[in-house]
């Protein structure tokens, strides 16, 4: 199978499991977002710094991943109601 270089990665988890033949998928999308959430509310910024590293950030990517991250750790709180304690260091 060939690896895409953008991995979406629910998208193409969803896909992963249609192409096995799973007929509802409620049951692994369920399991894996509540791993997910548990995951968020673990993250500090500790974690975001090592991330940034691990990225090789130049200062502008490092600044695009600040914003985005932000906003989806604005989005997790408000609409998830995920406390994420990285998302004070941004």
């Amino acid at each position: 199978m060939r690896r895409l270089s953008r991995v979406h990665f629910m998208t193409s988890y969803v896909e992963y499991l249609l192409r096995l033949g799973i007929r509802n998928e409620d049951d692994y999308i369920g399991d894996v977002s509540r791993f997910l959430r548990y995951l968020l509310t673990q993250v500090d910024n500790g974690d975001i710094e090592a991330f940034f590293a691990a990225c090789n950030a130049s200062p502008g990517y490092r600044r695009r991943l600040r914003r985005t991250l932000r906003r989806f750790f604005d989005y997790s709180r408000e609409h998830l109601d995920i406390d994420v304690r990285a998302a004070t260091g941004l």
